[in-house]
């Protein structure tokens, strides 16, 4: 069934239609929770959190557009594991970021110019040094608060939020110098 007619039929609420997508999208979906949990989640979390992208997709299968149904469940399965990272990270006081593979993550794209770009950015993470790396790891790939991050690397919040803002200013700079536009 090409996307078009799926589209369609999803919009008129035909099972069939969300059927073939669980069938077209499932392994990309469950990919994207994998890569962006780590290993913070049970193959259980993955299953559940893959079930709840596709009905959230049916849900609002109204707002599906042609050429987008990909783009569009990847940005709930995306938005649906952040959810439940921070959740989880509200209750867990460390999270251990020795065994990260960022590299997964950053490459899930199949556009070669968003490749580039995140490899750069992955890049210029690593460039920044210590502690300014795992702040950042912490805050955008955890999704932990300065609060939160404080508590785990022994420092004032303050201090966390000073570092996350001059390690950001590090990797515009480092950006900037191969010649992307930040």
């Amino acid at each position: 069934m090409n996307e078009e007619i799926m589209i369609k039929k999803l919009k008129e609420q035909d099972s069939e239609a969300l059927d073939e997508a669980i069938r077209q999208y499932t392994r990309l979906v469950s990919a994207i929770i994998c890569n962006l949990a780590g290993s913070q989640l049970s193959k259980e979390d993955v299953e559940e959190l893959t079930e709840d992208t596709f009905i959230a997709m049916w849900y609002n299968a109204d707002k599906l557009e042609v050429g987008k149904l990909k783009a569009y469940i990847c940005q709930i399965a995306k938005n649906k594991t952040k959810n439940r990272l921070r959740d989880m990270n509200k209750h867990s006081k460390v999270v251990s970021i020795e065994n990260m593979t960022l590299e997964d993550d950053f490459l899930l794209t199949d556009d070669i110019e968003e490749k580039h770009a995140s490899m750069s950015l992955l890049e210029a993470i690593n460039e920044i040094g210590e502690p300014d790396r795992e702040i950042i790891l912490r805050r955008y790939y955890y999704y932990q608060n300065s609060k939160q991050i404080g508590q785990i690397m022994k420092m004032n919040d303050a201090t966390v939020r000073t570092k996350l803002s001059r390690a950001k200013d590090k990797l515009k700079k480092i950006l900037k110098e191969r010649g992307f536009a930040v």
